[in-house]
């Protein structure tokens, strides 16, 4: 089984609200489940990455097609993309306070939401100081390598 053709079932999951497939085929055993953290009510548990390299690799075209969609809108900010393929929190529990809001001033380092990747919770740091102008994603939508996430203006 190649990786087109794990990303295609992971996709038909995904679409179709299933939590958990099991498959084995010439000798390759594949578990996949996903938690529904938000519905279910249940706190997160964050894990923090330091540096995560992308498993699933993304298309040429598909990563030039999101840049050119926001690079001309966000001229001169920061722009947060996610780094891995999974789902968006803005908020460490389903009853907390979002990590940040549009208008707050944030600083490098400062966690300012979790991607939801297998079972992992990742948090995203802001790369640099400054006032989060714009949040693209609303919590618990589903989000892909290279989405941008944030827009944050490092010259407040």
């Amino acid at each position: 089984m190649d990786i087109e053709d794990l990303e295609k079932i992971i996709r038909i999951l995904r679409d179709n609200s299933v939590t958990e497939f099991e498959l084995e085929q010439d000798g390759t055993h594949i578990k996949l489940s996903r938690a529904e953290l938000a519905q279910a009510g249940l706190p997160h548990t964050v894990v923090p990455v330091a540096q995560f390299q992308p498993a699933i690799p993304v298309s040429a075209a598909a990563q030039q097609q999101a840049a050119s969609s926001s690079e001309s809108s966000y001229e001169g900010f920061e722009r947060v993309e996610s780094p891995i393929v999974g789902t968006f929190y803005r908020k460490p529990s389903p009853d907390a306070d979002p990590f940040a809001r549009e208008g707050d001033i944030v600083k490098k380092g400062d966690t300012i939401c979790i991607i939801e990747a297998m079972k992992i919770m990742n948090e995203i740091e802001s790369p640099v100081d400054g006032k989060v102008e714009k949040i693209l994603l609303s919590d618990g939508q589903v989000c892909e390598y290279g989405e941008l996430l944030f827009v944050i203006n490092p010259r407040v």
